[in-house]
């Protein structure tokens, strides 16, 4: 392993069926991630879910990995998503997603709006209600086009004993009932996350793996 390690500055991993599966860690996942912490390479747990706030992420991965990390070693498509909205100036927007995520858009200055949203923002809502299904439908069919962004595209995640519906099967539903798909996408395979999870860290791309 000490080979592979030379020439790399810093490690990204994906979560769900590469760290963990379910609540239970994937064979040598925890001491992968001891090795790089006591040799003091830079790390970084790159999430598409976005069912979870980025503290939430944080917490169930110390807790199925049993490790101890930092919010400098989490970075989701709801912070991807985050960025890129403050970067827009779009404060205003229809949120899908979990309280505890749409607290953490409102931390960062993005409101919830449910009556003149400028955008629509669609995560893995394990709280989805058909009466945020209607709202969103009928958002994207007003006559002045929303903008509609996702957080990623899976269409399902793994869990244990198979896979659930995640935020692309979402998207395939809402594109059936009006026919809209998302502007853009946040999440991994969009480059522009890779990006942002490294900002803040002096490497070049050349010297990162990603898992």
């Amino acid at each position: 392993m000490d080979k592979i390690l030379d020439g790399i500055k810093c490690f990204i991993f994906d979560v769900d069926g590469t760290l963990i599966l379910g609540e239970s860690p994937l064979p040598y996942a925890t001491e992968v991630i001891e090795h790089l912490q006591r040799i003091s390479k830079e790390f970084v747990i790159l999430s598409n879910n976005s069912s979870y706030s980025t503290l939430e992420n944080m917490e169930r991965l110390e807790e199925v990995l049993n490790v101890n990390l930092t919010l400098k070693n989490i970075y989701t498509s709801i912070q991807a998503t985050i960025d890129f909205l403050v970067k827009e100036n779009l404060k205003r927007c229809y949120i899908v997603g979990i309280p505890s995520v749409v607290k953490e858009f409102e931390e960062k200055g993005i409101t919830f709006d449910d009556v003149n949203p400028q955008a629509i923002i669609l995560g893995f809502d394990k709280t989805l209600t058909y009466n945020k299904i209607e709202s969103v439908s009928l958002y994207l069919q007003r006559e002045e086009l929303i903008p509609f962004f996702a957080t990623h595209p899976d269409d399902t995640c793994p869990i244990i004993g198979g896979k659930i519906p995640d935020v692309g099967s979402f998207l395939k539903m809402f594109e059936q009932a009006t026919g809209r798909v998302p502007d853009k996408i946040l999440g991994k395979p969009n480059t522009s996350i890779l990006d942002l999870s490294l900002n803040g860290k002096n490497v070049k791309k050349n010297e990162v793996l990603v898992v």
